[in-house]
């Protein structure tokens, strides 16, 4: 049996010219998540993945330094990464299509966080929709096939067909993840991406004999775990 810990990367710098760069509160966020990981695990034999952006390898360092396995050697697959939320939202709102054009929209808005959600849910829907799917440079079908690919391969670099895989990634693919494990609608999967934390940990698992391909036998053990975010010391965001 192989063990998959789906880990949303921590909280990036929203709003910021570089939003692929975790903030002060992602960094503690990864933090938390490792040091929770560490006393959960223990000392047993662990494999590491991660998407390529910076997000994803700065929340696995910081993680895995936490729980003590600085020397566990992250691989890095590119299909664990995120879907492009630039794309996604220039597709359905062609004016917003400049980083600055946006920004100056929220900016005009009482709530800007709350704004670009609304507005980041509509554009996610139309994207997942299919019925516009030659006007991004990739698809909804195209982006959840890639994630699928991505996590059978992260399964298989368990040894002999068991053991702990930590995987560092965004809501996106975790979504994919657990959609085709529970066989979800996309609107259902689109509701679940909502409610995924920064941080938040997502556990999978898998036969030995399923780990080439996602679908029967995989299962899944937990949900967007937030023990040690959901404390007084406001860690828990979901952006």
């Amino acid at each position: 049996m192989v063990a998959l810990y789906l880990i949303r990367h921590g909280q990036a710098s929203f709003g910021a010219d570089d939003y692929d760069r975790l903030s002060a509160t992602g960094i503690d966020q990864a933090r938390v998540v490792g040091r929770q990981l560490g006393a959960r695990l223990g000392g047993g034999d662990l494999t590491a993945v991660s998407g390529s952006l910076n997000r994803h390898r700065d929340t696995a360092g910081a993680c895995l330094g936490a729980m003590g396995r600085d020397s566990v050697a992250l691989g890095v697959d590119p299909d664990l990464n995120e879907y492009d939320p630039t794309d996604v939202i220039a597709c359905y709102r062609p004016d917003l299509a400049d980083a600055a054009a946006l920004r100056a929209e929220l900016a005009a808005t009482p709530d800007p966080r709350r704004t670009y959600q609304i507005l980041f849910a509509e554009a996610v829907a139309r994207w997942m929709g299919g019925d516009h799917d030659a006007d991004y440079a990739e698809c909804w079908p195209v982006f959840r096939n890639r994630v699928l690919a991505g996590l059978a391969r992260a399964a298989q670099r368990a040894s002999g067909g068991s053991g702990t895989v930590l995987i560092f990634t965004s809501g996106g693919p975790i979504m994919v993840a657990v959609q085709a494990v529970l066989s979800l609608d996309d609107a259902a999967a689109r509701q679940l991406h909502w409610g995924l934390v920064n941080g938040g940990v997502t556990k999978l698992l898998v036969p030995s004999r399923a780990v080439g391909q996602v679908g029967p036998g995989w299962s899944l053990s937990s949900l967007n775990e937030q023990a040690g975010l959901d404390g007084p010391d406001g860690l828990l965001t979901y952006r």
